[in-house]
């Protein structure tokens, strides 16, 4: 293989590394800055408010009422779902009906400071960096409409 051509992969395999590099960084700095909530308020709101359906922490102080096949998801789980960020987690929340089809989450009546704090909680339970997208939407909305 001639020099040049080798180069010239080199160079290529660079760029691609650098565009992944760029990118990246370029996402998650977007998910820590779409919602700046209280990570603290947010855990203890969780706590308080959450607990009955959700397993918010491995702490909390009693387990949730559902139980089994149809339970609401764990907030480690949410955190952890391809294409969630505390940004889409806030806007989920604040959409949700209040009158809801069976099976489905209402709408808790968050205020604004409530919605961040808990994205912003929720986001410290992810265990990897996902890239984002709206598909997560759609990915709960049919889980929520299968029960």
């Amino acid at each position: 293989m001639g020099l040049f051509k080798m180069l010239s992969r080199g160079v290529a395999v660079l760029a691609a590394v650098a565009a992944w590099n760029v990118c990246t960084a370029a996402a998650t700095y977007a998910q820590s800055k779409l919602v700046d909530g209280s990570v603290v308020a947010g855990r203890d709101f969780a706590l308080q408010a959450c607990t009955g359906c959700h397993i918010v922490a491995s702490d909390q102080p009693y387990a949730p009422i559902y139980k089994g096949r149809g339970r609401p998801p764990e907030f480690k789980e949410i955190a952890n779902r391809p294409n969630v960020s505390a940004a889409w987690l806030h806007d989920y929340l604040a959409s949700l009906p209040v009158i809801p089809k069976t099976g489905q989450m209402a709408n808790a009546d968050l205020t604004e400071e409530e919605l961040r704090n808990v994205s912003a909680f929720i986001m410290t339970l992810r265990e990897k960096q996902l890239p984002s997208s709206s598909s997560s939407r759609s990915q709960m909305t049919d889980e929520r409409n299968d029960k």
